[in-house]
C-alpha cells in the first residue's frame, strides 16, 4: 500500500514530479504508511526477546545484549517514525507546496538511511554474541558472521543523499535491493527462525542452549 517497493528516487526528481508521480498518484500511501507506523515497534519487542536470550550466565544483561536491545529499540522507533512522516506527506499532499513535501520526504529518508549505525550496532552485537559465546547453541556461527557482514555493508547508505543515479540511490540495486533483502531474509529471517525454535524448548534445554547451564 505504501508503494515503497522500490521507493521513488526523490534525489533525481523535482518536487512537482515527486507529488505527481508518487504521493498524488497513489491514495493508498497514507493508510499504508500509518499501518507501517503502527506495527513498526513490534521489531522493538522482538529485540527485547532476543536481548533476554543473550543474558550472561548469572542472568544479567551484558554489553552485547544491551547493544542489541538499544539498537533494536531505536530501529523499531525509526520504522514507526519514518512511516508516520511519509504518511503525513501523503495526507497533506494537497494542502502544502510540493517543495515542503519533497523536503519532508527527503529529510525522512536521510534519517532512515544515514542513521544506519543504529541497526548495525544491533546486528554486530548479535553476531559477536553468536560467534564468541562458544557455550551457546541457540544460533549457528555462520548466522553470526552473516549478521556482522550485513551490518557492515550498511555503510554504503551514507552515499544516498549525494547521488541521483546508480546502485547507491534510494531505489538502487545495492542500497535498496541488496541491503534490505539481505537484512530481511539473511539476518532477521534467520535469527527469527532460531529464536522461535529456541523459545519452544523446555526451560532446562533453553538454559543449556543459551550457555547458562552445563549440558546434562
Amino acid at each position: 500500500m505504501g508503494h515503497n517497493l522500490p521507493p521513488p528516487n526523490m534525489m533525481a526528481m523535482t518536487p512537482e514530479q515527486l507529488v505527481s508521480e508518487y504521493y498524488g498518484k497513489y491514495p493508498s500511501i497514507g493508510p499504508g504508511m500509518i499501518g507501517a507506523a503502527s506495527v513498526g515497534l513490534f521489531y522493538s519487542l522482538w529485540s527485547f526477546l532476543v536481548a533476554k536470550l543473550m543474558r550472561e550466565e548469572n542472568g544479567s544483561f551484558g554489553v552485547l545484549s544491551m547493544m542489541e536491545m538499544a539498537g533494536g529499540i531505536l530501529t523499531g522507533w525509526l520504522f514507526a517514525f519514518c512511516s508516520a512522516m511519509w504518511a503525513a506527506c501523503a495526507v497533506l499532499v494537497t494542502q502544502v507546496s510540493p517543495d515542503v513535501i519533497k523536503m519532508v520526504h527527503t529529510f525522512t529518508w536521510i534519517i532512515f538511511d544515514c542513521t544506519y549505525m543504529i541497526t548495525t550496532m544491533q546486528m554486530v552485537a548479535m553476531g559477536l554474541f553468536t560467534v564468541l559465546n562458544k557455550r551457546q547453541t541457540m544460533f549457528p556461527a555462520w548466522a553470526g558472521w552473516t549478521a556482522i557482514a550485513i551490518g557492515a555493508s550498511f555503510i554504503a547508505l551514507v552515499f544516498m543523499p549525494f547521488v541521483t543515479e546508480g546502485p547507491f540511490t534510494v531505489p538502487g540495486l545495492w542500497n535498496f535491493w541488496v541491503i534490505f533483502s539481505t537484512w530481511i531474509w539473511a539476518y532477521f529471517g534467520v535469527y527469527n527462525y532460531y529464536v522461535l525454535k529456541h523459545v519452544y524448548k523446555a526451560p532446562e534445554a533453553q538454559a543449556r542452549a543459551a550457555g547458562r547451564a552445563m549440558p546434562a
